[in-house]
């Protein structure tokens, strides 16, 4: 695998190309963003994380500003696309944090790239069973326009789903900006979440250590026990008052949590 150390913002993969923000030096850290948003999810974090780390925060594939790849993915796909990624980049090992999607794709890194992995921290991370996939998609087709984009969402919309505790005018413009411009691929990725197996793959994960963190009010907190108890050298944080997206709500106690973790 040919190294580059020369770019700053886009990786190539056998893919396309996949759009990274790099701060910071120090050992390497990843992190993973939410279904149907990008990078934008980490900026509130990322310079203090970035004092002690190198920070890599990549939009994932058919996200952001990375490519739309010509076929559907499935998650082995985009942990695939990132491992490649991490290569290019010199990236041999990393501490990894995933946000809902995307800490099920730092999980299943986790499991098919272990070498790639030193901590894990899978923040509302949904566990779900491939066995209701279909029940749950035909649950969300109100979300999309019949050419399967995704439609705007609203204030009381984020704050049923869980998404934010409270929610603000500018997250949900930077949501609504970010699913239209992931389009179709929010629900291309939405149907490789629904269908993946979380915890058939858990018994593979080697992480030195993994901290599991939900806000209060996510409602797929029931997953924390779930995760666990069925990691390695598990530990669960619970932060109180906040949403699906604990790092954009309430930055200081995410980073309050995160910090000694990864420190440790």
């Amino acid at each position: 695998m040919l190294v580059r150390r020369d770019l700053t913002d886009s990786v190539p993969t056998p893919e396309g190309n996949m759009h990274f923000v790099k701060k910071g030096s120090g050992y390497p850290v990843v992190l993973l963003h939410p279904l149907g948003t990008s990078v934008w999810t980490w900026e509130s974090i990322i310079d203090s994380v970035a004092q002690n780390y190198t920070c890599y925060a990549f939009d994932m594939m058919g996200h952001g500003d990375s490519d739309k790849p010509s076929r559907h993915f499935s998650l082995p796909d985009y942990s695939k696309a990132l491992d490649h990624a991490c290569q290019v980049l010199n990236i041999h090992r990393a501490h990894v944090v995933g946000n809902s999607v995307g800490a099920v794709l730092a999980t299943e890194t986790a499991a098919s790239f272990p070498e790639r992995v030193d901590k894990l921290v899978l923040v509302g991370c949904p566990v779900w069973s491939p066995y209701t996939a279909a029940e749950r998609l035909a649950a969300t087709m109100d979300q999309y326009e019949e050419s399967g984009m995704p439609k705007p969402r609203t204030l009381e919309g984020l704050k049923e789903a869980t998404t934010f505790a409270e929610p603000k005018q500018e997250w949900l413009d930077a949501n609504n900006k970010s699913r239209h411009q992931a389009g179709l691929w929010v629900r291309n990725l939405m149907e490789s979440l629904s269908y993946y197996d979380i915890m058939a793959r858990l018994p593979r994960i080697k992480a030195a250590s993994t901290m599991v963190l939900y806000g209060e009010v996510d409602r797929l907190i029931d997953g924390a026990d779930l995760l666990q108890n069925n990691l390695p050298n598990a530990s669960k944080v619970v932060l109180p008052g906040i949403g699906h997206i604990p790092q954009v709500e309430d930055p200081e106690g995410f980073l309050g949590a995160l910090l000694p973790f990864l420190a440790a």
